[in-house]
């Protein structure tokens, strides 16, 4: 995901950034200086692994959601009325670990592994737009395993989707059902239900199995895989 560095953007990013006079090359990231943008690298090995923990139960019925459950998640869909969304994942794209809210990271994450629901869906898309370097990663590490550095927000319906210049395609259909565990369907707690919102956990693994130009847009096929460990 392209980012640009700005005003609104800027205080949820490293603090150096806004000084720099060249570009920045980290194993998280590339900083554009010239289009002062933020391109997103693919990460081969999961930085928060240390940091992750379960702090609800393991298996949650959508009759069990609590006050606060339902709170974590709209705090999360309603962007309108608070920065979370931009805050959480600025952080975790910039890998700004120390500035990290991990008590509600964990708290979002445990939810959607811990939703028991037999309603996921075969494929989920979302919509992107990607720099020609962030392209050029996807396109290096086709066949290979990857993981989110972030929540990721996607929908079942492609006519949804933000219009980017790419669509990120979540293929769930030939995966195992443990690989399910990072996904869940929250529209129905969404502050924007017709979004037809469904949400994959940061540090997921997947694969990656195509990319292609296809008419006006690049098609970026993944995975779900199995967790490399239990965070349980």
């Amino acid at each position: 995901m392209d980012c640009i560095v700005n005003a609104k953007t800027n205080i949820y990013l490293p603090k150096n950034l806004t000084s720099l006079t060249k570009d920045l090359d980290t194993d998280y990231y590339y900083y554009d200086n010239e289009n002062n943008t933020l391109n997103c690298k693919i990460l081969i090995k999961n930085p928060y692994y240390s940091y992750f923990k379960q702090v609800y139960p393991l298996i949650i019925n959508e009759y069990e959601l609590t006050d606060d459950m339902i709170d974590v998640l709209r705090s999360y869909t309603n962007s309108q009325s608070n920065e979370c969304y931009m805050k959480t994942n600025l952080n975790l794209l910039s890998s700004n670990l120390n500035k990290i809210d991990w008590i509600y990271v964990n708290k979002l994450r445990s939810l959607i592994r811990g939703l028991n629901q037999c309603d996921i869906k075969h494929v989920y898309y979302r919509g992107l737009s990607l720099s020609d370097r962030e392209i050029q990663y996807y396109l290096d590490k086709r066949n290979e395993y990857y993981y989110t550095n972030s929540f990721t927000s996607f929908t079942i319906d492609r006519l949804l989707i933000y219009s980017g210049n790419a669509v990120l395609i979540l293929r769930t259909d030939t995966c195992s059902e443990k690989a399910k565990i990072n996904i869940a369907n929250i529209w129905k707690w969404s502050t924007f239900m017709y979004e037809k919102e469904a949400l994959l956990a940061v540090g997921t693994k997947l694969k990656i199995l195509s990319v292609h130009f296809f008419g006006s847009k690049w098609e970026i096929e993944v995975e779900l895989a199995e967790d490399d460990m239990d965070f349980t």
